[in-house]
């Protein structure tokens, strides 16, 4: 498994995949690509799919160098023109017609890779697709490579799950504690990066990435699409909404909600979080407020 994912198609041109799941093919209905690529990693003949306005500019990025787009159709004009000069298949329901093509995709379910040194309770569960580095422990009642929770909407507000098929990497002295669960990714892995360590009752979501050394508290869950940066600390019980970015030595109060990214070195803490010192002022003047009372 390279690092930048990628999921192998049976090679059908765009015209033969919009008859078969729907949609319009702008230009390049002759094209015919070979494997579905995250939009941010996409490369010449690659098929990528722009689901969400957040991407646009990723979006525009991979048509440049000369990636093939399956896009949401309501982000047609704000794509832009240029993106469609290589080949452009717009889809009312995009997300529920990538669901379709992973269906097809060609993909075997491969064991676990197992590095040296390393120690897996007897009740973990690895699934396919995994990779584990030098001495990583799992803990008892862990599941690592699980498909993560993604689901998409369709016609008549039908509901169907996406294939999660880009696996789990996890690299050298990784801590992940009992009964954490790690989601594998949808077209890349999901990435827990050296020397990281999670407590018990850690959730990571889909296409998450953790960085070098950061340590997370138990019962802290992240959404889908987050990425934490080097020497993160994350306090315990908190949460963080998907595709937020957290930056390098940030700090997380326990119990807080991230719903914003947090630059590099920052400090925050509560609900929405903000910074920590923000939030212990306006606690105290809730707490006068109250003694008033």
């Amino acid at each position: 498994m390279t690092w930048d994912g990628g999921i192998r198609l049976p090679g059908h041109t765009f015209q033969a995949l919009a008859s078969r799941h729907g949609g319009r093919v702008v230009t390049g209905a002759d094209r015919a690509p070979v494997r579905i690529v995250p939009v941010e990693r996409a490369q010449s003949g690659d098929l990528a799919p722009l689901l969400s306005r957040r991407h646009v500019k990723a979006a525009r990025d991979a048509a440049a160098r000369g990636a093939w787009l399956l896009v949401e159709a309501s982000l047609e004009s704000a794509l832009g023109v240029a993106a469609a000069a290589n080949a452009l298949w717009l889809h009312e329901h995009a997300t529920w017609a990538m669901a379709e093509l992973l269906d097809e995709a060609l993909v075997a379910d491969a064991p676990p890779v197992i590095g040296e040194g390393c120690s897996i309770a007897r009740t973990a569960i690895l699934g396919p697709r995994v990779v584990l580095g030098a001495r990583v422990s799992i803990g008892a009642g862990a599941v690592i490579g699980h498909p993560g929770f993604g689901w998409a909407f369709g016609a008549g507000g039908a509901v169907r799950a996406i294939p999660q098929l880009g696996g789990v990497v996890i690299d050298d002295d990784v801590a992940i504690g009992p009964l954490s669960t790690v989601d594998a990714g949808t077209l890349s892995p999901t990435r827990i990066r050296r020397g990281a360590k999670l407590d018990a009752h850690v959730h990571v979501g889909h296409n998450g990435d953790i960085g070098e050394g950061t340590l997370i508290a138990a019962q802290s869950g992240f959404a889908g699409s987050v990425t934490i940066g080097r020497g993160v600390l994350v306090g315990g019980q908190t949460g963080i909404a998907d595709h937020i970015v957290v930056g390098d030595g940030a700090r997380i109060a326990a119990k807080s909600g991230v719903i914003g990214d947090v630059p590099a070195g920052a400090t925050v803490a509560g609900y929405p979080a903000v910074p920590r010192v923000r939030w212990l002022r306006a606690l105290a003047r809730i707490y006068r407020g109250l003694e008033r009372l």
